[in-house]
């Protein structure tokens, strides 16, 4: 009789050296070797956690804040403000350094093998956030539009969102279509990024009635001004959502409009 603890430790070999050949054999971020079962090397393993633990952040729009914020109270910078479109943000942490070099690699579809890892990380070290999602919620990515998927080849955020309704044992529901095709919106001030996304988000309307009542996690690589993030969560809860907290990898720092 074969002992299962044989069996399982030549199933991890076979695992761990399929692993290594279906991903690189160097870390992404420095180059330098890694180790199996992840991407990274310990090095930057390190980095990442403790860039995502630098410092406390605001609950409803995850910028850094230099004090801890109240349950259920918004930071300073986004208390007067009139709605976001979202009820509240998570992020794995600010976009600079290595969380920066990662949403900017996983833009491209040929690392589209990382944003899986990205997904995890997101599940571990948010973890007492992501665990309260009800068990009936949606995930939901935001949608690039047509022209733009097509360019591109893929969409990091549904890839993400697919990764994270896995860990979360959550469906995945593209409930969202991109109606315009936006121009680019880096280097543009938060007022002219909201003129623009204005109404560039629809709820798929075979959705519609799924949507009534409903939690949605609403996905996306990097939240900037909130724009984005915050038309796809209006057209979210105007099909009738309930309530909309987004997540994404990378909170940039807030461009002044």
């Amino acid at each position: 009789m074969i002992e299962v603890g044989w069996i399982k430790t030549n199933w991890r070999r076979c695992v761990e050296s399929l692993d290594a050949l279906v991903y690189p054999w160097s870390c992404p971020l420095c180059g330098t070797g890694r180790e199996g079962g992840s991407p990274f090397c310990p090095r930057c393993r390190g980095l990442i956690r403790a860039a995502a633990d630098a410092e406390p952040a605001c609950p409803r729009c995850a910028l850094p804040t230099n004090a801890v914020v109240m349950p259920g109270r918004a930071c300073e910078r986004c208390a007067h403000r009139r709605s976001l479109g979202f009820d509240t943000a998570t992020a794995l942490g600010i976009y600079a350094d290595e969380i920066r070099e990662l949403c900017l690699l996983v833009k491209h579809e040929r690392n589209s093998w990382l944003v899986r890892h990205l997904a995890d990380l997101i599940l571990f070290v948010r973890a007492s956030k992501l665990t309260e999602t009800p068990r009936d919620a949606w995930v939901v990515p935001v949608p690039l539009h047509a022209n733009r998927r097509r360019r591109r080849g893929y969409n990091q955020a549904e890839e993400l969102a697919r990764g994270l309704a896995t860990g979360l044992r959550l469906p995945c529901v593209s409930a969202l279509r991109r109606v315009s095709d936006t121009p680019p919106l880096a280097e543009l001030p938060r007022s002219t990024r909201e003129k623009i996304m204005r109404n560039a988000f629809s709820a798929r309307p075979s959705r519609g009635s799924g949507l009534k009542g409903r939690f949605v996690l609403l996905v996306d690589d990097i939240l900037t001004t909130g724009s984005t993030c915050g038309a796809a969560a209006r057209a979210l809860k105007a099909a009738g959502a309930a309530r909309v907290e987004v997540v994404v990898v990378g909170r940039a720092v807030e461009v002044q409009s």
